[in-house]
């Protein structure tokens, strides 16, 4: 119940975020840009980014992550810690399920990229460890709360750590979205929870073709 009870409060943050971003790029572009970006035929909200993500560097296993390791490539971004009880596997499940249906089809497989919101748990081991465990090609970064700002501010994302009596048993309160970024760097789409292999696969299919 309890798991149930976060997994609802963590959908509305997703929704309600993607709602703010929607009305902060209606009133930078326009209420006609608006009305363009957000497409009722697609499961997730397509978004049209005229901006490229900011610079940012995380860390991986063995080495440093920024834009130039997606550049030129589809992604799939989830922000998420590796303890988390529900969301963040299901997530990454949702995601391996769409690489799965999308090599069975053929297409451009995108790159997915879990980013860890809790770096003082999340080693970067622990993280190679935890992806590898969906699908070998999946990316664990992480850095500190500075080094997330960036990519955090972009999109939209939020994330509270509830460490304030225990630093080390704690929940990460996050949000449950799945950002979508084109091969020049710009977010794309936002799959908002519950999210749904096979639409997403439908929606990735129509962008990239």
């Amino acid at each position: 119940m309890k798991n149930w009870r976060n997994f609802l409060i963590q959908a509305g943050i997703a929704l309600a975020l993607v709602g703010s971003y929607v009305v902060w790029r209606s009133i930078h572009s326009g209420p006609e840009a608006a009305l363009s970006n957000v497409q009722s035929s697609y499961s997730g909200t397509l978004l049209n980014d005229h901006e490229p993500l900011p610079n940012f560097s995380l860390q991986t296993a063995g080495s440093k992550f920024g834009n130039s390791d997606i550049a030129g490539h589809w992604t799939f971004i989830f922000f998420g810690y590796t303890q988390c009880p529900d969301v963040c596997p299901t997530a990454l499940s949702i995601l391996k399920e769409l690489k799965t249906r999308l090599a069975a089809e053929k297409a451009s497989l995108p790159k997915i990229v879990f980013v860890s919101v809790d770096p003082r748990r999340d080693s970067l081991e622990l993280l190679s460890n935890f992806t590898s465990a969906f699908d070998s090609s999946f990316v664990g970064v992480t850095g500190s709360d500075e080094l997330l700002a960036p990519l955090v501010k972009h999109l939209g994302v939020f994330y509270q750590r509830n460490d304030q009596q225990d630093a080390k048993h704690y929940s990460v309160d996050h949000t449950a979205a799945i950002y979508l970024i084109d091969p020049q760097g710009r977010l794309k789409m936002v799959f908002g929870p519950p999210q749904d292999a096979a639409g997403m696969m439908r929606d990735y299919l129509a962008l990239i073709r």
